[in-house]
């Protein structure tokens, strides 16, 4: 049930949890259904079979670690199946009971609002933002929450003391996610920040340096902490930047030098 994600995902947590099978959000830009082949993954959500009495058994394996678990990559722990299930809750419960820190990225907006009073010093509150206007969002994510609504749920995780961050990712205009750290840095004590992967942006590798560049400046002038994924740390040879790895509770800076003086991963 906890398992070590690989490859892109794996530079946003060392350990995971599905608990659902299936989203409703309907993103357009989502890979999961090709991924898992589930021609039902956007009409059809359940809980996963016997999640919580797997996790029983495994956490005391892994209790005490500074590993974050997230929740989660091929769902969301905040669908609306999961107003009724509640299963999101239990999970938490049994990650918190054994010691192990935890990480939640979600487009469910304030329906994660419900858990807050769970987290702890070393648990942290993440969501997806790829666009800011509400109809753009409805298009590409039909059945998420507003991009408003995501916003006001990391302004009051941040208001209770719950440490923040935003994914970056996909990226679907770089001067909307640009803006996004604008109207956000305030709140957001992470950025994410990545690139369109799995389908062909029409963005050139120099819109990607530019946006990379610009995503660094902006981060540095607000002071706020981010992790330049390496999809788009490849476009930016010989641009110094420390992407912040938050995958343990304990942060750790990793230092991308010009060529030659030090290597980022």
């Amino acid at each position: 049930m906890i398992y070590r994600p690989a490859g892109r995902a794996a530079e946003y947590s060392h350990l995971a949890i599905n608990h659902y099978v299936g989203c409703i959000h309907g993103c357009k830009y989502c890979y999961v259904p090709a991924v898992t082949r589930n021609g039902e993954f956007f009409t059809k959500q359940s809980v996963r079979k016997d999640v919580i009495s797997q996790l029983r058994r495994e956490a005391p394996k892994i209790a005490g670690t500074s590993e974050r678990v997230l929740l989660c990559f091929s769902c969301d722990p905040y669908q609306p199946v999961d107003t009724k299930e509640r299963i999101t809750r239990e999970v938490l419960k049994i990650l918190q009971a054994n010691d192990i820190p935890f990480q939640i990225l979600t487009k469910g907006g304030m329906r994660a609002f419900r858990d807050f009073d769970l987290y702890g010093i070393h648990d942290a509150f993440a969501t997806t933002l790829t666009v800011l206007d509400d109809d753009q969002s409805l298009e590409l994510e039909p059945k998420a929450a507003s991009p408003y609504d995501r916003i006001l749920a990391i302004e009051t995780a941040k208001q209770k003391g719950i440490q923040t961050w935003v994914s970056l990712e996909p990226v679907i205009d770089p001067e909307q996610s640009l803006e996004i750290i604008r109207q956000t840095h305030d709140i957001v004590d992470h950025y994410k920040i990545g690139k369109m992967n799995h389908f062909d942006s029409g963005i050139s590798e120099n819109a990607w340096r530019n946006f990379g560049i610009n995503a660094i400046e902006l981060c540095r002038e607000y002071e706020t902490n981010y992790y330049i994924k390496k999809d788009l740390a490849k476009y930016l040879d010989g641009i110094s930047f420390c992407s912040v790895d938050t995958r343990k509770a304990q942060r750790a800076c990793v230092e991308k030098k010009p060529a030659g003086q030090g290597r980022l991963f």
